[in-house]
């Protein structure tokens, strides 16, 4: 368990921690100069319950507010230190705030310095700390009486912190493992070291963890938890590591770093954010405004720039909007970790919130669209939020970056999709989630655009498949573009609905006929004269199924002029009864099918892939003009890409028969 202090200065926070655990928290030469805690302090005592309870001393003085949020950023049991004489002070208040910013677990009030006044006087005091305290989270929080150089009181205060260090139980490594960095320092014989608080997961030596945002790796040495050496570093826990690394360099390590498991390693400059701001207190004007952000130990200035209210009731706090933060520097940041925004200005405290995208989009963010997606991240729960998230997205989420901002280990990735129903697919290499409401959206927009392709255009085949993604995609354009989870790009929403007709095509909803696409049922109706025109010609193209005669050479078997034959062959390949190889010259649709093999077979006999166009003039004979042509039109059909004076088959080319 994690105990940190708070509270205004002088009233007597390294005292009581003195008192608790025998340390002196005030290491600096400075701070026993002064007689004033300036930098956080850490000591650890043993209370009975199986493990040392360790405490963070922070400063009190309003100088070193950045010291004492580098502290408490995660603590389970935070305790506010009043002096009995003094009662609340600005500081008691601020620091009050920042705890409920960062939701503190829990906190107990300890009301210091009791034999300095009388018993009316500490009367007075809980009266006042009950009313500070009654609009908060903690109105019924525990206050325990004590005037620590005597031993007044510490018997209860030990005891109840050792009841609630009995209660923590350490969580299910269920996270990849983070670790605020509070300190670095090198120790002889052992060289790095650094120390912090661990949120997420678990380390163990031997583990190779990532420094961020710097990105140096570094491989755990060593571990003491608590205070003492241990076998691992887990969450809830005050650790210090002892790493090394080829590129490990103590000034680089520092305050504001994060020790991480490497897959989490992601450092970002945007981030978008629920935000809530202290009563009292407007919120800067204007649209972006510059503040200090206090993210875990690090502390960087940011431009803000308010996105909406975050709730859409009309009674809602007005406090309460959704923002974007554009961070000065790189910075490690997850959904759900908790931050602090201050005024650098007049140095004091205006609020804070949780992090809802740490991967946020740079365009798109004012939209009322936007919004919706940011009341779906506004959860603790990823299921609940994935499946919010993919009910608007038409063309589905990456599965990687989800994952990766919500700190999910593979296994519980594997449980979340589960819950959320979302079906996954393989788009640019990249694994997609998609809801079933959307995939069968995409089927049925699919069905349909064909089906009107062949109400329009009854004696076409049906349009080929670029035609078809291109037209169904287009259809939705403005659907995609107010409703996707992240802004969606047209290639991306073209890769899903051609996943979608894959499986169409699959279940033999769609059927392939050549180049072309069109629905089982149906059967292109060409004017008579068209159709027995067309039942002459096609013998001859057959006849010589890969080097069909050209243009002339079919007006003179079949009568007309050249010409006329041309208006006729470019007319039956508009409607996909003839594919146009060349200007000049047409296949029959059956030809693609073997002109595609070729390429297969040449590309699973090469050891890259690849082929020349000489080598498919060899392999089918058609003469070395007519074979640029073939390849320029498998090339436009999808099938194969030309690179570098040599051809692979396209990923994912299909041909029908």
């Amino acid at each position: 368990m994690i105990v940190a202090t708070a509270g205004h200065v002088d009233h007597g926070k390294s005292l009581l921690v003195r008192a608790l655990t025998g340390a002196d928290t005030d290491r600096l030469a400075e701070e026993k100069r002064r007689g004033m805690t300036i930098d956080l302090g850490f000591a650890y005592a043993d209370l009975g319950a199986g493990e040392p309870v360790g405490f963070v001393d922070v400063p009190g003085h309003e100088r070193f507010v950045r010291n004492m949020l580098a502290g408490v950023s995660r603590v389970d049991l935070a305790l506010l230190v009043i002096a009995a004489d003094d009662g609340p002070m600005p500081q008691t208040r601020e620091h009050l705030a920042i705890l409920e910013l960062l939701e503190a677990r829990a906190l107990a009030v300890v009301l210091t310095k009791i034999d300095r006044v009388e018993p009316s006087r500490v009367a007075q005091a809980r009266a006042e700390i009950a009313r500070m305290l009654a609009d908060t989270a903690w109105a019924a929080a525990p206050v325990f009486p004590v005037a620590a150089p005597l031993g007044l009181g510490l018997d209860a205060l030990r005891g109840f912190l050792a009841e609630a260090a009995g209660r923590a139980q350490p969580p299910p490594a269920q996270s990849g493992f983070r670790m605020t960095i509070d300190r670095a320092f090198t120790v002889t014989g052992a060289g790095l070291v650094v120390t912090g608080t661990v949120l997420s997961g678990r380390a163990v030596p031997g583990d190779l963890l990532q420094v961020s945002p710097a990105g140096a790796s570094a491989r755990v040495r060593g571990v003491h938890a608590n205070g003492r050496a241990a076998t691992e570093a887990r969450e809830g826990q005050r650790c210090a590591l002892n790493i090394a690394g080829p590129s490990l360099q103590a000034e680089a390590v520092g305050r504001g770093q994060w020790l991480l498991a490497p897959t989490l390693h992601a450092p970002v400059t945007r981030v978008d954010v629920r935000l809530r701001w202290l009563a009292g207190i407007d919120g800067p004007r204007g649209t972006r405004s510059a503040l200090q952000l206090h993210l875990g130990a690090a502390s960087v200035g940011v431009l803000l720039a308010t996105l909406g209210p975050a709730e859409e009731r009309a009674d809602a706090p007005a406090r309460a909007l959704f923002a974007q933060l554009l961070l000065e520097r790189p910075v490690s940041a997850l959904h759900g970790d908790r931050f602090v925004l201050r005024d650098p200005a007049s140095q004091r405290t205006l609020g804070g919130g949780e992090i809802l995208d740490p991967f946020a989009p740079a365009r798109g963010r004012s939209r009322p669209a936007r919004r919706i997606q940011l009341r779906a991240l506004a959860t603790d729960r990823p299921e609940s939020a994935l499946a919010d998230l993919l009910a608007g997205a038409p063309a589905g989420i990456e599965a990687q970056p989800f994952a990766r901002a919500w700190n999910l280990v593979p296994e519980v990735a594997e449980r979340v999709i589960g819950a959320a129903r979302a079906l996954r697919l393989r788009v640019d290499g990249e694994e997609r989630l998609l809801g079933a409401a959307a995939w069968d959206d995409w089927r049925e927009r699919l069905l349909g655009t064909l089906g009107a392709d062949h109400r329009d255009q009854p004696a076409r085949i049906g349009p080929t498949e670029p035609e078809l993604l291109r037209a169904t995609c287009a259809a939705r354009r403005a659907d995609l573009d107010e409703r996707a989870a992240w802004p969606e790009r047209a290639r991306t929403a073209q890769a899903v609905a051609r996943a979608a007709l894959l499986d169409l095509l699959e279940h033999g909803k769609i059927v392939r006929d050549g180049i072309r696409l069109r629905l089982p049922e149906h059967e292109p109706r060409l004017d008579p004269d068209d159709d027995a025109r067309l039942s002459a010609l096609m013998p001859l193209l057959r006849a010589s199924l890969l080097r069909p005669p050209i243009a002339g050479e079919l007006a003179a078997a079949l009568g007309g002029t050249r010409d006329e034959m041309l208006m006729f062959l470019r007319r039956m390949a508009a409607l996909g009864h003839l594919l146009p190889v060349a200007p000049n010259r047409f296949f029959a649709p059956e030809a693609l099918a073997a002109l595609a093999d070729v390429a297969r077979q040449l590309a699973a006999s090469s050891p890259d892939g690849s082929f020349d166009a000489a080598g498919y003039r060899d392999a089918t004979g058609i003469g070395r003009n007519l074979t640029i042509e073939v390849l320029e039109f498998l090339d436009r059909a999808g099938i194969t890409v030309f690179a570098g004076e040599r051809r692979r088959l396209a990923r994912g080319a299909v041909v029908g028969s």
